[in-house]
């Protein structure tokens, strides 16, 4: 498992602390009762001027869209290109691709799928081992299947644990968890029809992993295929993004420091907690690992407009 591990950590795409400029830590690790299920609460950061940096966000998404949705072999290939040439056109047309993939539907989440990424890479540390943007088949269309797939290595029981990636954007916190709990429990439960939607991710893993290494590959494929024994040290395990409105941040500038909208989410999260606890509880989901990310927004309307325009490359300024 030492290999798999340092393999591992190789793939993450770390910006170090980068995303605390745009997320504030509210609670981190905590442990919901009765459940498996781990939570952390961010809300969006306040700039100098006390307002949300929602535009700033949503600029520094569109600038790590090929990190995202182009898969490693491809971004590799572009910067042999750049050394051997000297040009970067190949970066550039890369960038291109990367914003096509992403639809115009007013009612996309591919913005919420999009942070769920960084939250897995960044935070937890489990490197993405499926680049699902690239196997679009209509850039209108979501993929369907798991919102992201990760990977990493418990070092207590030494299992390989793959994560099944749900995220929800919804105005109301009940309906996203609902609603997320719902399409990720299939898949932490194995329920996987013949021509189901989970099944296909997993046969798509066996010809698609976003891996450039070779001995790395074989090694997973291992794992990914039920004829074989390393299958059985294979735990399916969840991360859940749950994005949704609260009226608590600030309006004008000035109005709110972001101690003081700390202290007003703080407020609210033992209520956020029980409604996670619930989700949890009614698709029977107490006795699998996962990592529940809550955060809230001051719209997720708004969210999903200014992510749209960025990535037609209408205004990457913030």
């Amino acid at each position: 498992m030492d290999y798999l591990n340092d393999a591992f950590e190789k793939l993450l795409r770390d910006d170090g602390g980068t995303l605390q400029s745009y997320f504030h830590e509210i609670q981190l690790n905590s442990l919901i009762e009765d459940t498996k299920t781990t939570c952390h609460i961010h809300c969006l950061n306040l700039d100098g001027n006390g307002r949300p940096r929602v535009d700033a966000l949503v600029a520094f998404l569109a600038y790590k869209v090929i990190d995202y949705a182009i898969p490693r072999k491809k971004i590799r290939e572009a910067y042999k290109d750049y050394e051997n040439t000297g040009s970067s056109r190949k970066m550039v047309k890369l960038t291109t691709e990367a914003r096509k993939l992403f639809t115009t539907l007013a009612k996309s989440g591919e913005g919420g799928e999009f942070i769920l990424f960084l939250f897995a890479e960044q935070f937890l540390k489990l490197p993405q081992i499926i680049c699902k943007m690239s196997l679009k088949t209509s850039t209108q269309m979501h993929y369907h299947g798991a919102d992201g797939i990760h990977i990493g290595v418990d070092s207590l029981t030494e299992k390989l644990c793959l994560y099944w990636g749900e995220s929800k954007l919804f105005v109301s916190l009940s309906s996203a968890i609902s609603e997320c709990m719902e399409s990720i429990s299939p898949m932490l439960q194995g329920v996987m029809a013949m021509d189901g939607a989970e099944s296909r991710d997993m046969q798509l893993l066996e010809s698609h992993l976003n891996v450039e290494d070779r001995l790395l590959e074989e090694a997973l494929k291992k794992y990914l295929d039920p004829d074989n024994p390393e299958f059985n040290q294979l735990e399916y395990r969840g991360i859940c993004l749950v994005g949704f409105d609260i009226k608590d941040y600030p309006k004008e500038a000035g109005e709110l420091k972001i101690e003081g909208l700390s202290e007003l989410v703080n407020k609210k999260i033992k209520k956020w907690r029980a409604s996670v606890k619930d989700g949890v509880s009614k698709k029977k989901l107490n006795q699998f690992s996962m990592h529940v990310f809550l955060l809230p927004f001051p719209s997720v309307s708004a969210f999903r407009s200014s992510l749209r325009k960025a990535l037609k490359g209408d205004d990457f300024d913030a």
